[in-house]
């Protein structure tokens, strides 16, 4: 009996949550059925809306070119009285302004990175295992990688502590490798524009030992942009100063770009050089006269062997440099002490004061 209880006890609390949950879903079927039929009625009247914004553009549309119309008949009909009744000709309608063209951007500006990793020693395999490292996120050094039969060793190398180089890299098995040279209207408005050594008008071109100014020629890309900064000579470019270079052994095998380079030729076109202490008030002083100062770098942020910057001006957080190698480490300044601890040597650059005290000889033709 006390069994039959409980169980008709648990039966009516069953259907009492039966009951309960069907009562849940019909209201939740009820509120849909409300908030569709809402959605459904306010898709009507924005539908009615676009249709009423939609008539009066097509009225005033409509309108508007009529009146143009009419106007253009009216002027035609002035015209033709003017020119069968008083002989002259209708005067032409003034065409529409073309914007302006676009200034295309400089090489530098087009393969800038905001950020490069500090150049190191690698050995072959490190190499390609940078390579598939960058080909991850840059489809084009991933091409490098899969063909680097293709690339010079060094080039490789290069590529490797720096991914701004891609381009250039990618165009070497077609490239001709002559130097085209010539500077843009864009870096003609720039005061210290920047020369990269594998920039493709001058980087393919020849210049050391199985080499070429891209891998080799931070020495004459820098002088190229000391000469450039002081004199405005545009026939001065990289591939100029390399051939010259070349030719009258300032390119040492084993070794580099001599810094006889630098004190020899820019005499040549009326540009002082002086070798004063590396002293960030001297430097600095040199700089508020209207020099440029070009360093040799040792080890470090700039090279894992040795390199050539130049350094064109200052501001309240250090040094302003045009690194031929890396167009991000040129956006950053540089503090005199991060510089003082990797530079080898330092040369100032200046107009002299009266030019023709010296013999100038152009770099263009040889000198034996």
């Amino acid at each position: 009996m006390q069994q039959r209880k409980l169980s008709k006890k648990l039966e009516r609390k069953i259907m009492a949550a039966v009951l309960l949950v069907v009562w849940v879903c019909i209201a939740l079927c009820v509120v849909q059925i409300v908030q569709t039929i809402q959605l459904r009625a306010q898709m009507r009247r924005q539908g009615e809306q676009i249709r009423r914004t939609y008539n009066m553009v097509q009225t005033f549309h409509g309108e508007a070119m009529e009146a143009q119309s009419g106007q253009g008949r009216m002027l035609d009909g002035l015209g033709e009285l003017e020119s069968g009744v008083l002989g002259t000709e209708p005067e032409s309608q003034p065409q529409p302004l073309e914007p302006p063209a676009e200034e295309p951007l400089s090489y530098a500006q087009q393969c800038g990175l905001d950020y490069v990793d500090k150049p190191m020693d690698r050995t072959a395999r490190q190499v390609l295992d940078r390579l598939d490292e960058l080909g991850r996120e840059d489809q084009r050094i991933a091409a490098i990688r899969l063909g680097s039969g293709l690339y010079p060793e060094r080039l490789l190398e290069a590529l490797a502590n720096n991914p701004e180089m891609a381009d250039f890299v990618a165009g070497y098995p077609d490239a001709e490798h002559v130097a085209a040279g010539g500077l843009t209207d864009s870096e003609r408005q720039e005061e210290y524009p920047l020369f990269l050594q594998w920039d493709p008008r001058w980087g393919y071109a020849s210049y050391g030992s199985n080499s070429c100014i891209a891998i080799s020629g931070c020495g004459p890309t820098c002088l190229s942009m000391v000469l450039y900064y002081l004199t405005g000579d545009e026939e001065l470019m990289p591939n100029v100063i390399g051939d010259y270079s070349m030719e009258n052994g300032y390119y040492l095998p084993g070794t580099g770009t001599l810094w006889a380079l630098f004190e020899d030729v820019a005499p040549q076109y009326g540009v002082s050089v002086s070798q004063p202490d590396a002293s960030e008030l001297e430097m600095q002083a040199a700089l508020d006269d209207g020099a440029v100062l070009v360093c040799s770098m040792g080890p470090g942020d700039f090279t894992a062997g040795g390199h050539f910057i130049v350094i064109y001006g200052y501001d309240q957080n250090g040094f302003l440099v045009n690194d031929p190698n890396c167009v991000a480490r040129s956006r950053q300044s540089w503090s005199f002490k991060q510089l003082k601890r990797q530079m080898k040597n330092l040369w100032v650059f200046e107009n002299a004061q009266d030019q023709s005290l010296y013999d100038c000889v152009s770099v263009t033709e040889h000198v034996w």
